[in-house]
């Protein structure tokens, strides 16, 4: 799913991340299947749009979301480089300047201690003002990916997507023990209502099936609620 840049909810933590002078972000949630690569690429178009250099890091090494039009990483004494390059959104035909997730296990191992990550964020830095980090759930440690705990602790910010109504308090309460035990700077939560929408839209769509009122009363009826300040508020 792509959320548009100019959505006001985007724009919203836009100038949060703006606030706290987030340079690098890691974007996770409690499980897969969030939203977390949705708000990432949003994340990335905004900063774009406002003029900085960003850069796209995809370390979702269970459900990734770029590919490499050009890939040109390589290993020197021993050591990986990640490199950046041009890379396709595959659900959305977006074409970004991002980091595909790697695919040499040398550089899996590397970027799963924190001081590499975080010496590979500096590097980073030096060609682009902000890294955002398409993360994997926290729910999902094992051998084959890079905990996004780790990653969190290694960013200036993170946004917890949460998906409302299906996830669970308790699965929620442990994602944040996990990130404040790895000093995470939570910046705030995301909430993701795709399964639980909100009261104007419920409103909006029982008035569309008011089909005995004419066409003009249904449009000025659904257009009040949508404006509405108060309903937009309500969850």
């Amino acid at each position: 799913m792509r959320i548009p840049s100019c959505h006001m909810e985007i724009e919203q933590v836009f100038l949060q991340l703006e606030k706290h002078e987030c340079h690098s972000l890691c974007i996770t949630s409690t499980n897969p299947g969030e939203g977390v690569s949705s708000l990432a690429q949003a994340l990335t178009e905004r900063h774009l749009l406002a003029g900085y250099r960003t850069l796209l890091v995809d370390l979702n090494l269970q459900n990734p979301s770029l590919t490499a039009l050009s890939l040109d990483l390589t290993i020197n004494n021993n050591e990986s480089d990640t490199s950046h390059c041009l890379s396709y959104i595959e659900h959305n035909s977006q074409v970004v300047l991002g980091v595909p997730v790697p695919q040499n296990k040398a550089q899996i191992v590397e970027l799963r201690q924190p001081k590499k990550l975080s010496e590979q964020i500096k590097k980073w830095h030096e060609e682009f003002d902000k890294i955002i980090i398409d993360s994997s759930a926290l729910s999902q440690l094992n051998a084959n990916n890079i905990p996004a705990q780790s990653i969190a602790g290694c960013c200036d910010g993170t946004i917890m997507v949460v998906l409302s109504g299906q996830t669970l308090q308790t699965e929620l309460k442990e994602a944040l023990t996990s990130l404040d035990n790895h000093h995470a700077n939570l910046i705030g939560h995301v909430f993701n209502d795709k399964y639980q929408p909100r009261l104007k839209t419920e409103i909006c769509r029982e008035i569309e099936r008011l089909h005995f009122l004419p066409n003009v009363i249904t449009n000025k009826l659904i257009t009040f609620v949508q404006n509405n300040r108060f309903l937009s508020t309500v969850v």
